[in-house]
Protein backbone atom coordinates (compact mmCIF):
# COMPACT_ATOMS: atom_id res chain seq x y z
CA UNK A 1 0.00 0.00 0.00
CA UNK A 2 2.44 2.43 0.90
CA UNK A 3 4.34 1.44 -1.99
CA UNK A 4 1.38 2.68 -4.17
CA UNK A 5 1.12 6.17 -2.49
CA UNK A 6 4.62 6.91 -3.21
CA UNK A 7 3.69 5.62 -7.00
CA UNK A 8 1.03 7.68 -7.41
CA UNK A 9 2.20 10.97 -7.08
CA UNK A 10 4.94 9.81 -9.30
CA UNK A 11 2.51 8.23 -12.02
CA UNK A 12 0.73 11.63 -12.17
CA UNK A 13 3.49 13.84 -12.48
CA UNK A 14 4.41 11.51 -15.85
CA UNK A 15 0.64 11.88 -17.14
CA UNK A 16 0.82 15.56 -16.32
CA UNK A 17 4.05 15.86 -18.39
CA UNK A 18 3.10 14.02 -21.29
CA UNK A 19 -0.17 15.89 -21.84
CA UNK A 20 1.72 19.36 -22.19
CA UNK A 21 4.11 17.60 -24.74
CA UNK A 22 0.59 16.50 -26.63
CA UNK A 23 -0.62 19.75 -26.19
CA UNK A 24 2.67 21.24 -27.04
CA UNK A 25 2.61 19.28 -30.73
CA UNK A 26 -1.35 20.38 -31.25
CA UNK A 27 -0.40 24.02 -30.87
CA UNK A 28 2.84 23.78 -32.99
CA UNK A 29 0.52 21.45 -35.53
CA UNK A 30 -2.16 24.11 -35.73
CA UNK A 31 0.21 27.35 -35.73
CA UNK A 32 1.84 25.45 -38.94
CA UNK A 33 -1.61 24.93 -40.54
CA UNK A 34 -2.31 28.97 -40.20
CA UNK A 35 1.13 29.51 -41.78
CA UNK A 36 0.34 27.21 -44.62
CA UNK A 37 -3.27 29.13 -44.86
CA UNK A 38 -1.52 32.21 -45.04
CA UNK A 39 1.06 31.74 -47.71
CA UNK A 40 -1.70 30.07 -49.75
CA UNK A 41 -3.92 33.09 -49.35
CA UNK A 42 -0.93 35.69 -50.76
CA UNK A 43 0.24 33.08 -53.59
CA UNK A 44 -3.94 32.71 -54.97
CA UNK A 45 -4.24 36.85 -54.09
CA UNK A 46 -1.42 37.13 -56.33
CA UNK A 47 -3.56 35.33 -59.55
CA UNK A 48 -6.55 37.41 -58.95
CA UNK A 49 -7.61 39.99 -60.88
CA UNK A 50 -9.18 41.78 -57.78
CA UNK A 51 -7.40 39.87 -54.74
CA UNK A 52 -9.20 42.43 -52.15
CA UNK A 53 -12.50 40.68 -53.47
CA UNK A 54 -10.78 36.90 -52.42
CA UNK A 55 -13.34 35.09 -50.19
CA UNK A 56 -11.83 31.94 -48.75
CA UNK A 57 -13.11 29.22 -47.70
CA UNK A 58 -13.18 24.69 -46.90
CA UNK A 59 -8.95 25.61 -46.93
CA UNK A 60 -6.81 22.88 -45.84
CA UNK A 61 -2.87 23.74 -45.64
CA UNK A 62 -1.83 24.79 -49.44
CA UNK A 63 -5.51 23.93 -51.14
CA UNK A 64 -8.98 25.21 -50.74
CA UNK A 65 -11.25 27.12 -52.30
CA UNK A 66 -11.67 30.46 -53.50
CA UNK A 67 -14.23 33.35 -55.14
CA UNK A 68 -13.80 36.53 -56.25
CA UNK A 69 -14.47 38.93 -58.60
CA UNK A 70 -13.73 38.82 -62.55
CA UNK A 71 -12.98 42.01 -64.61
CA UNK A 72 -16.35 42.95 -65.03
CA UNK A 73 -16.91 43.23 -61.17
CA UNK A 74 -18.77 40.04 -60.70
CA UNK A 75 -18.21 37.11 -58.44
CA UNK A 76 -17.50 33.94 -60.19
CA UNK A 77 -18.28 31.11 -58.03
CA UNK A 78 -15.93 29.49 -55.22
CA UNK A 79 -13.03 26.98 -57.35
CA UNK A 80 -11.07 24.94 -55.79
CA UNK A 81 -7.40 26.01 -55.87
CA UNK A 82 -3.75 23.86 -54.97
CA UNK A 83 -1.29 26.69 -54.31
CA UNK A 84 2.35 25.42 -54.45
CA UNK A 85 4.12 28.10 -54.49
CA UNK A 86 3.73 31.34 -56.16
CA UNK A 87 4.74 30.11 -59.92
CA UNK A 88 2.32 27.30 -58.76
CA UNK A 89 -1.12 28.20 -58.39
CA UNK A 90 -3.67 26.20 -60.28
CA UNK A 91 -7.55 26.20 -60.13
CA UNK A 92 -10.35 23.56 -61.04
CA UNK A 93 -11.38 23.78 -64.70
CA UNK A 94 -9.08 26.32 -65.34
CA UNK A 95 -7.29 25.16 -68.60
CA UNK A 96 -4.01 24.66 -67.28
CA UNK A 97 -4.22 20.60 -66.09
CA UNK A 98 -6.54 18.63 -67.26
CA UNK A 99 -9.58 17.93 -64.78
CA UNK A 100 -8.22 14.06 -64.28
CA UNK A 101 -4.80 15.44 -63.13
CA UNK A 102 -6.27 18.15 -60.99
CA UNK A 103 -8.74 15.52 -59.21
CA UNK A 104 -5.80 13.72 -58.35
CA UNK A 105 -3.91 16.28 -57.04
CA UNK A 106 -6.51 16.81 -54.95
CA UNK A 107 -6.92 13.66 -53.82
CA UNK A 108 -3.25 13.61 -53.22
CA UNK A 109 -2.48 16.50 -51.16
CA UNK A 110 -5.84 18.70 -50.07
CA UNK A 111 -7.52 15.76 -48.11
Amino acid sequence: MQKMIVMLPAFLLLAACGQSDAKKAESAAAMAEIRNQRVAREFVGGVLKDPDSAEFRNQRGLCGEVNSKNSFGGYVGFRRFIAASKEMVVFENDGRMNPGDFEKAWSTHCR
